[in-house]
């Protein structure tokens, strides 16, 4: 497995899981001549949060080389970036640092990035004409400005007043709100090394018109970085890196020397420019070998595997192979902690699945003797309800659950109610037979893992009289995107039972200023707020014996006014000649991103748990002009494992059959038999769509 150096964003490298394969990029041709070459993109999805308080962040810029995006009222995001190992994304919002994470982005992969923004630590009004100090309260952190020094970046006449923002990072306090990674560059010599930080500051100088300035040239000022390091002895005199924007590496001009006294000590340099500054010096690396697994001694893939200096501020990162196996960096003869991290990209969070371990000092290579033991998630029951049953049919249904430690052992709880009769629950989850007996019965399922622990659930089931229809809510469960102050309805619908109908929820909340009527289903009203609301709606029919159906809904509202860069949606695509596991539809989450970069539409919707069960993802790019579909991939996933793979459009020269029509305006991307051929490497025959997907409108 090659060593992927990536030192200082927890939340950032959660790339190796699998999402969606984005196979194309969108240029345009400015005029005559060859074409532009094809670029190859990827795909950068996640969150952007306040380092403060863990609040998410709406309206923050994300861009990258490849495109932009602008993070939603929950902070999430998407954006197309360049295939690469450095691919850096910059994140800016008002109140906030600029962050500059490095992703790995690999082509039929998504990167999984949550950031984090540090606030700015002082905003002071300076004069042009006189310069001045700046300084952050309660800390050594400042900078003095020459008189008649500062300039706009790109060119033109200064303003008589600028704006002065200084931010510090303490990398031994959170070294993952170091931007870029810990990887710079020496003075003379262009490859890459392991740095390691003893404190950064950031200087983002404006005017009140937004223009960036910079020192002109000939002129210099003075800079202090507060001391931020565990190492015990930081050196008398360090280098002074900036941070290149371009590329994200630390780039080694001039020096600083450690000044002040214990507790308030920083290093003070000259600097002709302004960026992120870092007082770092090159260390040693030696690699740790080692492997993950799970409770069962089973390897586990695609997982991040991350070192944390205990006596240095430094970082690494490297991803489990295929067979569990990682080789990841720490300082030469210095003492760091190594764990294994995992990063949910539908909940947005992160969570340390081993325990954490001990490792060095080492003047070698070395391995831990000892595999990683990757923790269980928490085991529940998945299945939300049964489908209903009918006296004389064969019944048949298999139950589901997530988390513990597979394999899943199944059983009535004690103290249930039984089924009804003629149904029997197998050890493997399915409930089947013929029943003999109407009625509605409640049962408690009770599930089992291999490690001995347990979850159960309340399910009702109801047999209906022969020759009876089972009420069924026919709904999808992905409703229509309704936006903040707009009028918002939409009716349920059932089949089946006996009318008259009556309607509830019970379970989750609808969303602020949304009612459900009982007696016709119609959801309806003014949303308030905007966000994401999950919800279980029952159906109660009017025969005898009552027939009941209840149903998940996710129904998201949008911020007024929509962007350039959205989410929410969902709707459902019809799948003709795939193979079994993929089904005959695909239902989209509402995970779904939609953004414009140039003048092309790319968009992402995802289908089940890619993860640890098996879903599917669906991508496309359009001319945003002339709607010609650029490219379309659509994946079938296992367990995070590529396994289908069908794709075609005119950036990778396979025709596609039929037509997809995006409609910014609408929020729809309609599919009228597309027949996508299968992709090189995978033996399945080609799939056809047909169906709507859903996004929020722009």
């Amino acid at each position: 497995m090659a060593f992927l150096r990536a030192g200082n964003r927890l939340m950032q490298f959660m790339c190796a899981l699998p999402l969606l394969c984005v196979l194309a990029a969108c240029g345009e041709d400015g005029g005559g001549g060859a074409p532009p070459a094809t670029v190859q993109t990827g795909t950068v999805s996640g969150q952007v949060v306040s380092a403060a308080n863990g609040s998410a962040v709406a309206g923050a810029t994300v861009s990258t080389t490849a495109g932009s995006a602008t993070s939603a009222a929950n902070g999430s995001f998407t954006v197309a970036a360049a295939v690469g190992d450095r691919a850096v994304v910059h994140v800016e919002a008002t109140g906030f640092a600029e962050a500059f994470p490095v992703a790995r982005v690999t082509e039929g992969q998504t990167t999984s990035l949550r950031v984090r923004l540090l606030p700015t630590g002082v905003v002071t009004p300076v004069t042009v004409a006189t310069g001045g100090i700046v300084t952050v309260p309660n800390s050594t952190a400042r900078v003095n400005l020459p008189a008649d020094g500062l300039v706009p970046k790109n060119g033109g006449a200064a303003a008589g007043t600028v704006n002065v923002a200084v931010t510090p990072i303490n990398p031994a306090v959170d070294a993952n709100l170091m931007p870029g990674d810990f990887n710079g560059v020496s003075a003379g010599d262009g490859s890459p090394v392991p740095i390691e930080s003893f404190g950064a500051l950031l200087i983002d100088i404006r005017d009140n018109s937004g223009t960036r300035y910079n020192l002109a040239t000939g002129k210099t000022a003075t800079i202090r970085i507060p001391l931020g390091t565990l190492s015990p002895a930081p050196p008398a005199t360090i280098p002074l890196f900036f941070f290149d924007e371009s590329t994200g590496l630390w780039k080694e001009e001039g020096s600083a020397t450690l000044q002040g006294t214990a507790p308030n000590r920083y290093y003070e340099g000259i600097v002709t420019h302004f960026s992120y500054w870092n007082a770092d010096q090159v260390f040693d690396t030696v690699f740790i070998s080692g492997c993950v697994r799970d409770a069962n001694n089973q390897p586990v893939a695609n997982l991040f595997v991350e070192t944390n200096g205990t006596n240095y501020s430094g970082k690494d990162f490297a991803v489990t192979a295929a067979d569990g196996t990682f080789r990841v960096g720490m300082r030469r003869n210095s003492v760091a902690t190594l764990s294994a991290i995992e990063f949910n990209i539908q909940t947005f969070t992160i969570t340390l699945v081993t325990d954490v371990v001990n490792v060095g000092p080492s003047a070698i290579d070395f391995s831990v003797p000892n595999c990683l033991v990757k923790k269980a998630s928490l085991l529940k029951v998945s299945t939300l309800t049964l489908p209903g049953g009918t006296v004389g049919v064969s019944y048949n249904q298999t139950l589901a659950a997530t988390g513990g430690t597979p394999g899943y052992v199944w059983s009535l709880n004690p103290g249930s109610s039984p089924l009804p009769v003629g149904l029997s629950l197998n050890p493997s989850g399915v409930i089947s037979g013929v029943a003999t007996t109407a009625g509605t019965t409640i049962i408690t399922v009770k599930v089992t893992d291999s490690a001995g622990g347990t979850a159960t659930k309340q399910l009702s089931l109801t047999i209906s009289p022969s020759g009876v229809v089972p009420v069924t809510i026919t709904s999808p469960s992905l409703l229509p995107v309704g936006t903040v102050g707009t009028a918002y309805s939409t009716t349920l619908a059932a089949s089946g039972g006996t009318p008259v109908f009556t309607w509830s929820v019970v379970s989750g909340s609808l969303p602020v200023g949304v009612t459900l009527n009982p007696s016709t289903g119609q959801l309806s009203g003014i949303p308030t707020s905007a966000g994401t609301s999950t919800f279980t709606i029952r159906v109660l029919d009017s025969g005898t014996p009552q027939q009941s159906h209840q149903k998940a809904f996710t129904l998201a509202i949008i911020p007024g006014g929509g962007g350039g860069g959205v989410g929410g949606g969902g709707g459902t695509l019809t799948v003709s000649n795939a193979p079994s596991e993929i089904g005959g539809k695909f239902e989209a989450n509402p995970q779904t991103s939609v953004s414009i970069s140039g003048n092309t539409i790319g968009g992402a919707w995802i289908e089940g748990d890619i993860f640890s069960t098996h879903g599917e993802g669906v991508v496309l790019y359009s001319d945003r002009t002339t709607g010609e579909l650029t490219a379309l991939s659509f994946q079938d996933y296992s367990a995070g494992v590529l396994t289908n793979h069908w794709a075609c459009g005119s950036a990778l020269n396979i025709s596609c059959q039929g037509t997809v029509t995006v409609n910014r305006s609408a929020g729809t991307a309609v599919f009228s038999g597309v027949v996508v051929p299968s992709s090189s490497g995978f033996t399945v025959p080609p799939i056809t769509l047909n169906g709507t997907l859903r996004f929020t409108p722009f």
